[in-house]
């Protein structure tokens, strides 16, 4: 008779080992009592707080309160509060997230530093994940001006070593052939000037901008990338300025993101539109397919797949959300709807 075959038993889930990014995440939790007195905490509560013993727990505890009730974290204020802690000798200065949960009996608390460090690591993905999907296209662009330039730099030498300048008309010729050089220079200079830009981080930092300035370089950018997809780039800008107050650096990423996201649906032979206005202090700026196509991501949420985190309608909600602006789907499918405040009239 065949003999059973013993199964091993199961191993227990993983814990978060100390130093790891599933350990800085982990919350910790503190269950309290009616009127907010502390009824017990776990251990990672205890550790985010730098407590070694229940009495730490409560003079800590004693001082973080206040502070937590003064943002009306028991009453109509805030549910989710930020809260810089000094060092206490067992941990450096620190700033803490405060989540209530379940009517007030529930607090997480979490490593605020570790969340925003992650929030700006998903934001490097969702950019290096927008480039990748726009660089083919970008780099065949490129290659025209620097065609025509060697193209004209060939007929210019020939007409220079058969002398050919010296003919009636000659000299007219070669000044039309350095003409066409200076201008394909220039345009290859502001297009690679115009990509850069969206790689280095030369413009992060908050200044005041014309608006305008980054819609028109969105669209130089996504120039070869809508023609590879066989549609037409069409943008719409006011006449007069629309100053706002932002990181280039951010928005021109976030611009960047829901554009491809409209971009994706729109069919052959249709448009990605672009359209900016200031409605009374706030600029308003519309991302829209047309005709319309499939619908873009409409819940702004992170996805995950094999291939890695897919987060850039995230990562361009937190950017305007940042910024004091707010970002929709509109009414219609393959369209965005963006807002700022315009910056005279800020606070």
């Amino acid at each position: 008779m065949m003999n059973a075959i013993e199964k091993e038993p199961l191993s227990e889930p993983r814990q978060a080992e100390p130093g790891s990014l599933a350990g800085a995440l982990k919350p910790g939790l503190l269950l309290l009592r009616p009127g907010g007195a502390i009824g017990s905490a776990d251990e990672r509560a205890m550790e985010l707080l730098g407590c070694l013993s229940r009495a730490h727990l409560e003079s800590t505890w004693n001082e973080v309160r206040p502070r937590l009730e003064a943002r009306g974290l028991w009453g109509a204020g805030e549910r989710c509060v930020v809260l810089d802690l000094p060092t206490n000798g067992l941990t450096n200065a620190r700033s803490l997230r405060f989540d209530l949960r379940a009517e007030g009996s529930v607090l997480l608390i979490q490593d605020a530093g570790a969340a925003a460090a992650l929030e700006a690591d998903l934001r490097l993905s969702s950019l290096m994940r927008s480039l990748t999907q726009i660089t083919p296209a970008v780099a065949h662009d490129l290659r025209a001006p620097i065609n025509a330039m060697v193209f004209n730099i060939e007929i210019l030498k020939e007409t220079i070593a058969s002398g050919k300048g010296a003919e009636p008309g000659g000299r007219e010729r070669q000044l039309r052939y350095v003409n066409v050089l200076k201008e394909e220079l220039n345009r290859l200079h502001r297009e690679m000037e115009i990509y850069i830009a969206h790689i280095s981080p030369r413009g992060d930092r908050n200044e005041t901008l014309d608006l305008r300035e980054i819609v028109e370089e969105l669209a130089v950018l996504l120039t070869g990338p809508v023609r590879k997809q066989l549609v037409q780039m069409r943008t719409e800008l006011p006449d007069a300025q629309v100053p706002v107050e932002v990181n280039r650096y951010l928005v021109r990423q976030a611009l960047l993101h829901l554009s491809l996201a409209a971009l994706s649906g729109v069919p052959k032979e249709g448009a990605l539109e672009v359209r900016l206005e200031d409605r009374g202090g706030r600029a308003w700026l519309r991302i829209a397919g047309s005709p319309p196509g499939p619908q873009p991501p409409a819940d702004f949420d992170v996805r995950f797949s094999p291939a890695g985190t897919i987060a850039p309608v995230h990562a361009a909600r937190a950017i305007l959300t940042g910024h004091e602006g707010a970002v929709r789907l509109a009414g219609e499918p393959a369209a965005y709807e963006v807002e700022l405040p315009v910056a005279r009239n800020k606070g």
